[in-house]
C-alpha cells in the first residue's frame, strides 16, 4: 500500500512581522564534521545569491571541500532570517545547534560552522541532500530546487482576532511569511489545487460585530485570497493593528505561529559566532513592560578584531543608503549604524573622524565615542574648535566642517566632501583657498544656484549672515588653521562618530538631552533606538531595542536604564527610529530589512586574517 504523509504549518497573525523564510529538512540527525577538519580548509566557490525554485534571494552562500567530500553552508543569519531555521545557544564558534524539523527538541541538530572573512556558513549538506533538494553552482550563483509540493487544505480559525490558519501540504517546503500594517501574506513554495482555491475563495468576508472598539475595523474587510502559479502558492489574510505573531516548530511535521499583542517578538539566544564576537537577544525588563534587545558583545582585545567608522556611498561623504546594502561591500562581518544627517541633502549632522582624518566636525555639543587600534575607547561630549589666523594677526572662528549644520559665520568644506559644493544658504560667499592662500571669492546669490569645484590642495569657505567678514580674508591673504577638541583626550582616537545624547557614564545616567541642543519631544518621546556601549569588563556592547510588548520603543530615559541592566558602564545612543539597524554576517538581525530606513555612516566590525 502507498502511505501519503501530510505536513502541518500553523500560522498566527502580527503587526511588525519580520519577513521569515522556513524550508522544511527532513528530520536527520548526522554528525557534523570535525571543526579541524574544515577550518583550514580553503573554499572552492562562494556567492551572496541563491536562485531557489527560480526566485532570487540574497543569501551568502559557500563550497569547501573536506577529504572526498564537497561540502555546502548557507550563511548562519540568512537561515534565521530568510529560511526559519531556529539557531540554539552553542559554546563554540565551529558548531551549531539548530532545529530543522528535527525529530525531537531535546536532541536539537548539530552542524559544523565555517568563518569566512565576512560570514559564519552552516554546513547543510546532509540536512538538504536527505530532503531532496539539489543544486548547481552557476558562477556566484547558487541554484537551489526542492521537490514539487502540494497545498492540500487550508483552514482559518478565529481571524482576524488571535487566530490562526492551518496549512496541510503533502511533503515539507519552503515557505515565507510577512505582513504590512492590515494584511499577511504566506508565501509557499508549492501548487494549491484547484478545488481548494475555489473553495477557499468563495465565501466572502464576514464582518465580526463583536470586535473590540480599539481593533482595527479595516482588518474586517479585508477579503481572504488564495492564489497560485508558477509553484508558489500565496495566502492573503487580514490582520489586527498591535498583533505579534511568533513561530514555533513543535514537531517534525508542525509548525505553529501565536498571535497575541504580548508575544515575545524575538527568542532570547546567545550564540558564540566568533572568537571575541556573541550575537546575543534578550528581553530586559523595566517596571511592568518588557523590551526586546538585539545586540552584539565583541572583545577588542580579541586579536583581528577592528572597529572602523563607514560612510554609506563610499567615498562619497554626502549620500545615504541601507545598511544591509553597503556593509556586504566593506569586509565587515558585523555593522550598526552610526550619527545623524539631514534626511532632505542626506549630508551629515555631527563629527565624524576615520582613520585619523576628520570628514565632519563635531555640533552642538552632543555625544561621540572615540576609539584606537589599541582597544583605546571613550565617550563624551565632543566639540571642536578651528580657527584661521590671518598674517596680520586676525582670528576668524570655523563653525563646522564639512556640515550640514548651517548657522551665521563660516563654514569649511574640504575634497572629502565631494567634488563641488553647492551653497546650502542663499547669499553665501565662497572663498577659494590653495596651498593656504585665498584664491579665488564667489558670491552665491541664490540657493544651490552654483557648484564650486573644491581644491584638493586646499578647501572651501562658507561665509553665510556675516558680510563683513570677507573684508579680513582678500584674495592674496595667506591663513593657517589651528584645532582645538573638548575634552583633548580626544586628539589620540583614530575613529569618532558622534550621535546622542550620551546615557551612561560609570554605570550612572547622565542623560541630557537639552544640554546637548536635543529638542524636549525628542528627548521625551518613544522610539527604536540603537546605541553602542562599554561594560565593565572592557568588552562593547552594539545594540538594538524595538518596541516594547504591546507598545512603542523605549525613551531615552528607558533606553538608559536598559543599558544599565545589561551591564554597560558608559553608553552613547545612536541614531533610531527607522534608522536603526544591527547587521551581522549578510543580515540585519534586529528587523526586516525592507523596514529600515537609508542612513547615512555606521560602524563596523571586522575580523582580519
Amino acid at each position: 500500500m502507498n502511505y501519503q504523509r501530510f505536513y502541518l504549518v500553523t500560522i498566527a497573525i502580527v503587526t511588525n512581522l519580520t519577513a521569515t523564510f522556513c524550508p522544511a529538512i527532513a528530520r536527520a540527525d548526522p554528525q557534523p564534521n570535525s571543526p579541524q577538519n574544515t577550518s583550514a580548509q580553503n573554499f572552492v566557490s562562494q556567492g551572496t545569491e541563491i536562485f531557489l525554485n527560480g526566485k532570487t534571494l540574497s543569501i551568502p552562500w559557500g563550497q569547501w571541500q573536506v577529504g572526498n567530500s564537497l561540502r555546502l553552508g548557507i550563511s548562519d543569519t540568512a537561515l534565521d532570517r530568510q529560511l526559519g531555521v531556529e539557531l540554539f545557544n552553542n559554546p563554540n564558534y565551529q558548531t551549531q545547534p539548530l532545529d530543522w524539523y528535527a525529530t525531537t527538541r531535546s536532541t536539537p541538530v548539530s552542524v559544523t560552522a565555517k568563518l569566512s572573512r565576512q560570514y559564519r556558513y552552516l554546513d547543510i549538506t546532509d540536512l538538504a541532500k536527505r530532503s531532496g533538494w539539489q543544486w548547481q553552482i552557476v558562477g556566484t550563483k547558487l541554484q537551489l530546487n526542492t521537490p514539487a509540493t502540494r497545498v492540500t487544505n487550508v483552514r482559518r480559525e478565529n481571524i482576524p482576532k488571535n487566530g490562526k490558519i492551518t496549512v496541510t501540504l503533502d511533503r515539507a517546503t519552503p515557505w515565507k511569511l510577512s505582513q504590512t500594517p492590515t494584511e499577511g501574506y504566506l508565501t509557499i513554495e508549492a501548487i494549491a489545487d484547484s478545488n481548494l482555491l475555489a473553495q477557499f475563495n468563495a465565501p466572502p468576508p464576514i464582518f465580526d460585530p463583536n470586535l473590540d472598539p480599539d481593533d482595527d475595523p479595516t482588518a474586517q474587510k479585508l477579503e481572504y485570497k488564495v492564489t497560485s502559479s508558477k509553484n508558489q502558492t500565496i495566502i492573503q489574510f487580514p490582520i489586527v493593528k498591535g498583533q505579534r505573531a511568533k513561530a514555533k516548530l513543535l514537531s517534525p511535521t508542525n509548525l505553529e505561529v501565536s498571535i497575541s499583542s504580548n508575544l515575545a517578538a524575538i527568542p532570547e539566544r546567545e550564540i558564540k559566532w566568533a572568537p571575541g564576537l556573541k550575537w546575543r537577544q534578550k528581553w530586559v525588563k523595566l517596571g511592568a513592560t518588557n523590551f526586546p534587545v538585539s545586540y552584539l558583545e565583541i572583545d577588542p582585545r580579541q586579536p583581528g578584531i577592528k572597529f572602523r567608522a563607514m560612510l554609506a556611498l563610499e567615498p562619497n561623504l554626502v549620500g545615504t543608503n541601507h545598511l544591509i546594502k553597503f556593509a556586504p561591500t566593506t569586509q565587515v562581518v558585523a555593522a550598526i549604524n552610526g550619527g545623524y544627517f539631514n534626511r532632505n541633502n542626506r549630508m551629515p549632522l555631527g563629527a565624524l573622524k576615520r582613520d585619523g582624518k576628520w570628514l565632519s566636525s563635531p555640533i552642538l555639543n552632543r555625544g561621540a565615542i572615540g576609539w584606537n587600534d589599541k582597544g583605546q575607547m571613550r565617550i563624551a561630549r565632543l566639540k571642536m574648535q578651528e580657527t584661521l589666523t590671518t598674517a596680520t594677526g586676525a582670528q576668524l572662528p570655523i563653525l563646522a566642517l564639512n556640515s550640514a549644520y548651517v548657522q551665521a559665520g563660516i563654514g569649511r568644506y574640504t575634497s572629502d566632501w565631494g567634488s563641488t559644493y553647492t551653497p546650502l544658504q542663499a547669499n553665501e560667499l565662497i572663498i577659494t583657498v590653495q596651498l593656504n592662500k585665498v584664491t579665488q571669492i564667489t558670491p552665491g546669490n541664490a540657493l544651490g544656484s552654483i557648484s564650486i569645484q573644491i581644491p584638493t590642495n586646499g578647501y572651501l569657505l562658507a561665509l553665510r549672515g556675516q558680510p563683513e567678514l570677507s573684508g579680513s580674508i582678500p584674495i592674496g591673504t595667506s591663513l593657517t588653521l589651528q584645532r582645538q577638541l573638548t575634552p583633548p583626550e580626544f586628539e589620540i582616537y583614530t575613529q569618532i562618530i558622534a550621535a546622542g545624547p550620551w546615557l551612561v557614564q560609570s554605570g550612572k545616567v547622565v542623560l541630557d538631552a537639552k544640554g546637548e541642543n536635543f529638542g524636549v519631544n525628542f528627548a521625551k518621546e518613544s522610539a527604536v533606538r540603537s546605541a553602542i556601549g562599554t561594560t565593565a569588563t572592557g568588552n562593547i556592547t552594539i545594540a538594538a531595542v524595538h518596541n516594547r510588548a504591546g507598545g512603542k520603543g523605549p525613551t531615552l530615559a528607558e533606553m538608559a536604564q536598559i543599558l544599565q541592566q545589561m551591564g554597560t558602564v558608559d553608553a552613547l545612543n545612536l541614531d533610531g527610529g527607522s534608522s536603526t539597524s544591527l547587521y551581522l554576517g549578510g543580515q540585519l538581525i534586529d528587523r526586516a530589512s525592507a523596514t529600515a530606513a537609508r542612513v547615512h555612516n555606521a560602524l563596523g566590525i571586522s575580523i582580519e586574517p
